[in-house]
């Protein structure tokens, strides 16, 4: 088994075994890395890198659309459901026109949703 190989297999156990806060956070995580991969990747002029890490980003953020409870009392998962939309749009803009300038705010949004949601399940527990 390669080491490619070996990766998945790992990280698909990790997966498997992953508790749904574990997989919110896991998907916060994954959006927040190629998102920053895509961004230094337009900047080495590496459209082909850039758009596959944007597109995997855009992917997470519909999953985690998704995966919204919307029968949740209160105007949280309607938030959420703006944030995703507004951060997808960026990421669609900053794909087309390979333009890294649009990317800090997601970067930062998925950031503060991930430490926000680290600090939820830590205090759930």
């Amino acid at each position: 088994m390669g080491y490619e190989d070996a990766k998945n297999s790992y990280l698909r156990n990790q997966v498997m075994s992953a508790s749904p806060n574990k997989l919110i956070e896991m998907l916060y995580q994954g959006a927040l890395k190629s998102v920053k991969i895509a961004s230094v990747s337009i900047e080495n002029d590496n459209p082909k890198k850039a758009h596959k890490e944007l597109v995997r980003a855009q992917d997470i953020l519909m999953e985690l659309k998704g995966s919204l409870n919307t029968e949740i009392e209160g105007d949280v998962p309607a938030n959420l459901e703006s944030l995703y939309d507004f951060m997808n749009e960026q990421l669609i803009r900053a794909n087309i026109n390979k333009d890294k300038t649009l990317l800090p705010p997601v970067i930062k949004m998925l950031t503060e949703l991930l430490d926000a949601w680290e600090q939820i399940t830590t205090e759930a527990k």
